[in-house]
C-alpha cells in the first residue's frame, strides 16, 4: 500500500474574532478522507475550533500533489520508497 500527499485548502471561522482565517495544509495519507480527518484534528486542536467551523470547498479543496510540488519541507527529500507502507 502506498500513501500520497494531499494539499488541503480552505478557511476556518473564529467566532470570537468574527473573522475567517485561510488555511493550507499538506498531509500524507492513504486516501482523501483520511487527509481531511487529519486536518480537522490538527486545526481543531491548535485553534480550538469545531469541525463545523472548518470550511473546505468540495471542488479544489483537496488536491493530490507530488513531493516536488510540496511546500512543506518534510516532503522535500522523499522518494517513492518512503511512501510504501509495509504490513507486518
Amino acid at each position: 500500500m502506498t500513501s500520497k500527499i494531499y494539499r488541503i485548502t480552505g478557511e476556518f471561522v473564529k467566532p470570537q474574532l468574527k473573522s475567517r482565517i485561510p488555511l493550507m495544509m499538506e498531509v500524507r495519507a492513504m486516501k482523501p478522507e483520511d487527509a481531511l480527518e487529519r486536518v480537522y484534528s490538527e486545526i481543531g486542536s491548535r485553534h480550538k475550533v469545531k469541525r463545523r467551523e472548518i470550511l473546505i470547498p468540495k471542488k479544489g479543496g483537496i488536491v493530490e500533489i507530488t513531493a516536488q510540488d510540496a511546500v512543506n519541507r518534510i516532503f522535500a527529500d522523499m522518494d517513492e520508497n518512503d511512501f510504501i507502507i509495509h504490513k507486518d
